[in-house]
């Protein structure tokens, strides 16, 4: 628990750190996701380098409003967790006015925002300016926000431009977490100074690992190319299109499909009976550590990702990749050595795909190979973390980029 006196009394505001980070980011843990994953790993990271961090977002779970996780300080702001967390609103209360009052008091150095369109962003470039501190802003997205609904995504576009622009009125420094969520920016004006990439402990994630056995639990034939897929059940995620291709297979093409997860297309998932898929639900890390190793390939037909997670995960665990051409693909595929790039997200394309991995065993065993190798010399927390470090330096020092 932190204390909420004076930088004084918090028993990590000392001077053996090299500086202090804060970072504003409106999805943390025990919220789940791409954005969470990201801000604990180069936080935990920043930590191990002497870096004192303080992570400020949203309470959206009812979590305890103030902790310490690891050495990460971590301050909870009262919200209400609209469209069901993944959009918090802020509340001004006794309890924010607290929370604010004891951040306002730390002797923090540099700023990092992650993603620009949330309030918390704003509240987070404009605590930077009254502080002194230029702020440096990660991008996580590489497309519009979707509600799945046109009438709804429309206006939920304007919101997301005005937003943007709210927070360029701060000039923060911009980089993003793939080269495509890089590319993303310039739509909004807003040009990339590069990539400060999402990563993974990889032998960490493999080494927690349950014991569950899926191909016995759920019916898989031991002969069955098994195929993964991991996340939230909607339309960008192309969840109707993978259980689609699934169940148009020829019957004699031996694959069996696992779709972990939930959200509202889980049910038309299920409704479309596919008797070569199953749906367990929302599986623990140590559960999706233990399909992924199970799994011969992980597919994922989305419509856009920052910098997708559940790549790095499957190549963790050497599972070999067939997904779209979005954010983190190429830096994690960079070539057909490494993965199976889908022409579209359409049915038909993801069916031919897996039809290709059914026919090349050999082939998608060795994919996951050169993936497992390739994510654990490359794609590392302290690779980000010493970027990150190098970055906010050289803002604070005003050095050219």
């Amino acid at each position: 628990m932190l204390h909420t006196v004076s930088a004084s009394s918090s028993p990590t505001a000392d001077t053996a750190h090299n500086s202090c980070i804060c970072i504003f980011s409106a999805l943390y843990e025990p919220h789940i996701g791409g954005v969470e994953s990201y801000t604990k790993g180069i936080a935990e990271a920043l930590v191990t380098k002497g870096q004192r961090v303080i992570v400020v977002t949203m309470n959206t779970n009812g979590a305890a409003p103030e902790e310490s996780s690891n050495s990460v300080e971590v301050i909870r702001l009262p919200c209400r967790p609209f469209l069901n967390g993944r959009f918090p609103l802020p509340l001004n209360n006794n309890e924010a006015d607290r929370l604010w009052s004891w951040l306002n008091e730390q002797p923090i150095d540099n700023v990092v925002i992650n993603t620009r369109f949330y309030c918390l962003s704003s509240q987070g470039a404009y605590f930077a300016r009254t502080h002194g501190i230029t702020p440096l802003l990660i991008e996580h997205g590489s497309a519009h926000l979707t509600l799945g609904n046109p009438a709804l995504d429309a206006p939920l576009h304007l919101i997301e431009h005005a937003m943007t622009a709210s927070i360029k009125r701060y000039n923060p420094t911009c980089f993003a977490v793939s080269k495509k969520a890089s590319a993303w920016l310039s739509h909004f004006g807003i040009a990339s100074q590069g990539e400060i990439s999402n990563a993974i402990d990889a032998d960490a994630f493999v080494n927690q690992a349950s014991n569950r056995d899926f191909r016995n639990e759920l019916g898989v034939p031991e002969d069955a190319l098994l195929i993964a897929f991991a996340g939230r059940f909607v339309p960008e995620k192309g969840v109707l299109q993978l259980a689609e291709a699934i169940k148009d297979l020829e019957a004699d093409c031996n694959i069996f499909a696992i779709m972990a997860g939930d959200g509202p297309l889980r049910c038309k998932v299920q409704q479309l009976g596919a008797a070569r898929l199953a749906t367990p639900g929302t599986l623990s890390k140590s559960d999706l550590a233990a399909l992924l190793l199970q799994a011969d390939a992980l597919c994922l037909p989305s419509r856009s990702e920052g910098f997708c997670t559940m790549f790095l995960e499957a190549a963790a665990c050497g599972t070999a990749i067939i997904a779209t051409d979005v954010g983190g693909m190429h830096e994690i595929a960079p070539t057909n050595e490494y993965g199976i790039l889908l022409e579209s997200m359409s049915a038909s394309d993801v069916k031919a795909a897996l039809e290709k991995a059914a026919s090349n065993r050999a082939t998608i065993k060795h994919m996951g190979e050169q993936l497992a190798a390739r994510v654990r010399s490359q794609c590392t927390w302290r690779e980000s973390a010493n970027k990150l470090i190098q970055e906010v330096q050289a803002s604070a020092s005003g050095a050219p980029k």
